[in-house]
């Protein structure tokens, strides 16, 4: 139960707008696959089977948003998820939507106050 709605507002609004970046088939499929770990353009395109110029609109759409964090080396850029909280949730998504297990490795810590 929620006691100051006023608290919350500046969580939604993060959590509205991180999931408004996933409500696209391609960045949702982004995510769940960078869930692994840090992946480069050309892996994401063979294993997603994405064309590079859609793929490369999608991550600038996601890194754009905050989603993810892009590492240039030499000429391959590589992607992971930008933090705890946006992982932990896409996690979430996949592993309900995909029927995936979640990795525990990325759980976010419940508080002492958390209740289920």
């Amino acid at each position: 139960m929620i006691r100051d709605s006023r608290k919350m507002e500046p969580l939604l609004a993060e959590a509205t707008g991180l999931l408004k970046s996933l409500a696209h088939p391609d960045r949702l499929m982004i995510c769940c696959q960078l869930r692994g770990g840090e992946m480069s353009v050309g892996e994401l395109e063979a294993d997603l089977n994405i064309p590079q110029p859609r793929l490369s609109r999608e991550l600038a759409k996601l890194r754009e948003e905050g989603v993810l964090t892009a590492r240039r080396d030499a000429r391959q850029v590589f992607y992971t998820l930008s933090d705890t909280r946006a992982h932990a949730m896409v996690d979430a998504i996949c592993s309900v939507m995909l029927g995936k297990q979640a990795d525990p490795a990325v759980r976010v810590p419940q508080t002492a106050n958390a209740k289920n």
